[in-house]
């Protein structure tokens, strides 16, 4: 039966402690990982709004139906995480203070359990915003269409 310490116990150790020392620095570790994700979902959540009216108008209900479906399946998780995450903006945002001895247990925090939460949600709402974009450039055809259509129409008439 052996006791002590092996290589690789200390391989892990030491590998342990630099993931800590990296979590910790100001600015290339949790704190900016933080600011990236919170800026990430915030401008995410600004760019599905207007989508939402959008599809209220009920200019091209086809259309209109698919998009509120998608913009639904992203926008709910997204404000979720980012209304957990912004509890965080006192420890990690741009106004905490800076250094490795500083709000360690946020740091921490983020690096070990939330940031892995950011990165499940845009792997979970990437396929909805492929679908949506693909579904937005098929309506901006069809308005292209339609408008040229018209447009051709009107010249041939006149």
């Amino acid at each position: 039966m052996s006791f002590g310490w092996s290589a690789g116990d200390i391989a892990a150790a030491i590998e342990l402690a630099h993931r800590i020392y990296e979590a910790l620095d100001s600015c290339h570790g949790a704190a900016r990982e933080y600011r990236e994700a919170r800026s990430f979902l915030k401008e995410l959540t600004q760019t599905l709004q207007p989508l939402k009216s959008f599809a209220a108008w009920d200019a091209y209900p086809v259309y209109g139906k698919e998009i509120t479906d998608r913009v639904g399946f992203i926008k709910e998780p997204v404000e979720n995480l980012l209304s957990e995450i912004v509890k965080l903006e006192p420890s990690l945002g741009s106004g905490a203070k800076h250094g490795h001895h500083r709000n360690v247990l946020p740091k921490l925090n983020w690096h070990f359990r939330v940031s892995k939460r950011v990165l499940d949600l845009r792997g979970q709402i990437d396929c909805h915003m492929r679908i949506l974009d693909s579904l937005l450039q098929r309506l901006t055809l069809s308005v292209c269409t339609v408008l040229s259509i018209a447009s051709y129409s009107g010249k041939k008439t006149n």
